[in-house]
Formats: C-alpha cells, structure tokens, sequence
C-alpha cells in the first residue's frame, strides 16, 4: 500500500469517527459542536491576520465575528447534519434491500435447481411407463402377434399409441429445457453437415401436419456447400418446433415459407415466414416465456406446452446463435435463426474441416 493510500485511509477513518461522536449528540448537540468548532478555528485565525497587518485585536470585533459565524453557519450546520441523517437512513435501508435480495436471489435460485431437477428426475420416471405404453399399443395396433378381429380395439390401440407419443414429446421437451437450464446439455458432440440436410429432414417431418391443416409448406434451401457445425438432432428439433407452431397458427390456405441467406459478417441466416394469426410484442414475450401459451382464436384446436419457442431458443443459443422474431395481429410472423460465423464453413468439404 503506497503513502499516499495509507493516509487517505487515515484521513476516512477518523472522519468516521468524528462523525460517529456527532451523531452521538443528535442534531442540535452536533450543530452547536460544530459551530462551535467553526468560531474556534475563525477567532485565532481572524487573530494571526491582524496581528499580521498591523491592526489591533478588538474583543467587541472577535464577539461580532463569533456572533456573525454562529448565524450564518448554525442554519447550514443543521441542515446538512439532517441531510447526513436521511442519506445515513437510506443507506442503511438500501443495505437491508441488498441483504433480502440477496437472500431473495439466492432462494430463487436454489428453487429454480430444484425444479430442473424435479422435472428431470419426474421425466426420466415417466419415460420408462410411457415406452412401455407406446410399445404395447404398437404392436397391437399392427397386430404383429396376431390379427385383432375387433376394429374398435384397433381403433382405441392406435388412440393410446398417439396419445403416448405425444405425451413423451411433451416429457423429452421438458427435460431438454431443463437439462439446458441446469447447465447439463453441451453441443461438445457437434458436427459438420450440410444445412439443406436439416432443413429438408425437418420439412418432411412436419409435411403431414401440413397437410393436415391445409397450410402450404414451403421450402428454398440453402446450397449443399452451406455446411453448419452443430448437433443435427438439436437444429432439426429447432425447426420442427417453429415449422410446427407456424403451421398451427396459420388459417387454412395460408403458407409457411423456409429460407436462408448468408450474413455479411460470415453467418447464416434461416428464416420462417408464416402468413399466420401474428402476435403483438406482449404476446411475443409470453411466447418466449416457458410455459407461457398465447391466448387466441386457434388455440383453443391446437394442443401445446408453450415449450416450442423457448425450447427452440435455448438450444439455438447453445451453438451460439440468436433467434428474432418479427410479427403483427394478422400480418404473420417472421422467426429468424442466425448461426455465427464460427459454425459456418462455405465451399469447404466434412474431410476439409
């Protein structure tokens, strides 16, 4: 510690204590001490400069500068030892806020720990029974083990079979989002492909529910030397997450558009157009949120979690990139995902990498 730290320490520490004595006082004891001091620092002073001059020291002269002091200086005392009061009180309440949040964050925390983990550990336990469904109604729905001469069975066999799919899509989402959020899921085992092999696996996922909708799906891919490192099974997840909810929410004979454009700063951008429903920028954030399910006029025939938006961002942000979105009530919406420049690789083959 260098000198000049060492006595501006000092310097602060008594200080401290000065004030601390003053506040020992209140208010009115600490300004009649500290006018006090101010006349006593003023009267020998006033001294020295006539002496110096050549002047004499007349007592009335020291009684007038004394009383003179006091009124001017009595008023600003008090006024700035109540104004030290308040800032004092402040500062300690602000202290206090600072601990309670504190203490807030950091429960908030623990809490949020123990709801990944939950959801993990209850996933995890609900995965196994549902196999077991989806097994079973299988293979009696294709009666592998014989012919079922009853159509109703057959009929109720493929119900539990599609009704246990979609209940484990909805378990293998909550447990991505939760491993994401608890720090547990990494791209280390990332690749190089060619992004078109994605983006068309992920179209001709979701074809069906186009058809199904009646909504035009619609796809423009990027050339084959447009090749992306990352984890395919997360970017096909990514796109058949918002291809899903596009088509959901887009009237029948309306168009869900993908595309992609390379970015000046090296990245690569893939967009989904939907000529949709659209949202305002309040519903947009609710559909960012976890859970958060926009209330309109088509959810009501469509199942979901509010999983696919959050889901679809989590795991894009794993690999780097950002995901935007542009809408308006019945104009649409726009997603765009821009994957940086650190996993693109133009013109360049797997091996070359």
């Amino acid at each position: 510690m260098s000198r000049k730290a060492g006595h501006h320490i000092s310097v602060r520490a008594a200080l401290d204590a000065l004030d601390a004595q003053l506040s020992r006082l209140g208010r009115y004891g600490s300004t009649a001490a500290l006018t006090a001091m101010a006349i006593c620092a003023a009267l020998p002073l006033n001294v020295l400069v006539r002496t110096l001059e050549g002047l004499p020291v007349q007592p009335l002269s020291l009684f007038n500068l004394s009383l003179v002091i006091a009124v001017i200086a009595a008023p600003i005392i008090f006024y700035a030892r109540d104004v030290i009061a308040q800032l004092q009180k402040s500062r300690s309440r602000l202290d206090e806020m600072s601990r309670h949040l504190a203490i807030t964050a950091d429960q908030a925390k623990a809490a949020n720990k123990a709801k990944s983990a939950f959801l993990a550990n209850m996933s995890h336990e609900l995965r196994t029974p549902l196999n077991a469904i989806m097994g079973f109604s299988e293979v009696m729905k294709d009666e592998h083990l014989g012919p079922v001469h009853n159509p109703r069975y057959l009929g109720y066999a493929g119900d539990i079979h599609s009704s246990g799919r979609y209940l484990l899509g909805i378990i293998n989402d909550i447990l991505d989002l939760s491993k994401i959020e608890a720090g547990k899921m990494s791209v280390e085992n990332a690749e190089q492909f060619p992004l078109r092999h994605s983006l068309e696996g992920s179209l001709a996922m979701v074809s069906d529910l186009g058809e199904k909708y009646g909504v035009h799906v619609i796809g423009e891919m990027p050339p084959d030397h447009v090749q992306l490192v990352a984890v395919d099974r997360m970017i096909r997840q990514i796109m058949i997450n918002l291809l899903g909810n596009a088509i959901k929410f887009t009237p029948i004979g309306g168009s869900v558009r993908v595309s992609g454009a390379a970015l000046k700063c090296g990245g690569y951008a893939v967009t989904v157009q939907d000529s949709g429903i659209g949202m305002t920028q309040d519903e947009i954030v609710q559909a960012m949120t976890p859970f958060g399910q926009v209330e309109n006029k088509m959810t009501a025939t469509h199942n979901g979690t509010g999983l696919g938006l959050p889901l679809a961002k989590a795991m894009l942000e794993l690999h780097d990139g950002t995901l935007a979105i542009s809408s308006m009530p019945g104009r649409g919406t726009r997603i765009v995902l821009n994957f940086p420049a650190s996993r693109i690789r133009i013109g360049r083959s797997a091996a070359a990498a």
